[in-house]
Formats: structure tokens, sequence, C-alpha cells
């Protein structure tokens, strides 16, 4: 779902990604952060293999950084916020908040890149990619 600049992915908590307290271990919010990028691609029209089959460029994750702020348990409702903040030519960065109830439980900076799928190598992003990305910053800063 988008509105207003962010997207919001719900995840449900299951027990395979708990550890035997049922707290959900650290390294799964980085798979629901994952999980939402997914879906905000498909939302904007710019899916994944979309990206791949037309352009031969996909997305890599560049770098990451997590503040953990409070955990999520088993068969709570979660909410991935996901936004961007920021496109340069071969990178985005987004705002990835977990949460659940309206409250903070992981705030993530994700800086995703763009490369060739043959090489490897660091390439532009295409100009549909980066102008339905570019929406979503001009929607952001209406609110």
């Amino acid at each position: 779902m988008l509105t207003k600049g962010v997207h919001t992915h719900t995840i449900r908590v299951y027990y395979e990604e708990t550890d035997a307290a049922g707290v959900v271990y650290y390294a799964n919010y980085l798979k629901f952060a994952e999980r939402a990028r997914t879906e905000l691609l498909r939302e904007i029209g710019v899916a994944h293999e979309f990206i791949k089959s037309e352009w031969g460029v996909e997305f890599v994750v560049r770098s990451c950084s997590a503040d953990y702020i409070a955990p999520a348990y088993l068969d709570d409702l979660l909410k991935v916020n996901t936004t961007c903040n920021e496109i340069k030519g071969a990178s985005i960065t987004l705002e990835q908040t977990v949460k659940r109830d309206m409250r903070d439980l992981v705030v993530m900076e994700v800086k995703i890149a763009s490369r060739r799928c043959q090489s490897g190598s660091a390439v532009r992003i295409p100009s549909r990619v980066r102008s339905a990305f570019e929406g979503l910053i001009d929607i952001k800063s209406e609110v």
C-alpha cells in the first residue's frame, strides 16, 4: 500500500522467525525489509524481473544500518514503512521502519545500488525506475 510517499507492507511474525523465547531474531528484520522493498518495486511498476528483462539491471544492497529499538514477538502483526530519502546516479537511499501498533521497533537506512546483471558493474538507474522513485520523494515532501 502506497500513501503520501510511504509504502506500507504488513507482515505476520511466524514461529520460524523467532528464537526460543518467541522474540524475532535480529537478522529477520533484514528479510522483512527486503520483502517490503520487493513489494514497493511491484507497486510502483518496476518489479525486479521487469527491470532485469527490460534493461539487464538489478538492485543490490550496498549498505544497511539498523537501530533496534524494541523487540517483536511471535504472532505480532508488523508494518514495514518504506520511504525514499535520496536518489543518486546509481543508488537509492531508503528509510525502512518496522512498526507494531504505531511504535517503531527497528529503523533502517538501506542504500540499494543499480548494477548490470551480466558484469556486476555499477550502472545508472534506468530513467523509468528513477521517475518512479522520484515520485515517492515528491509525494513525501508534500506531507
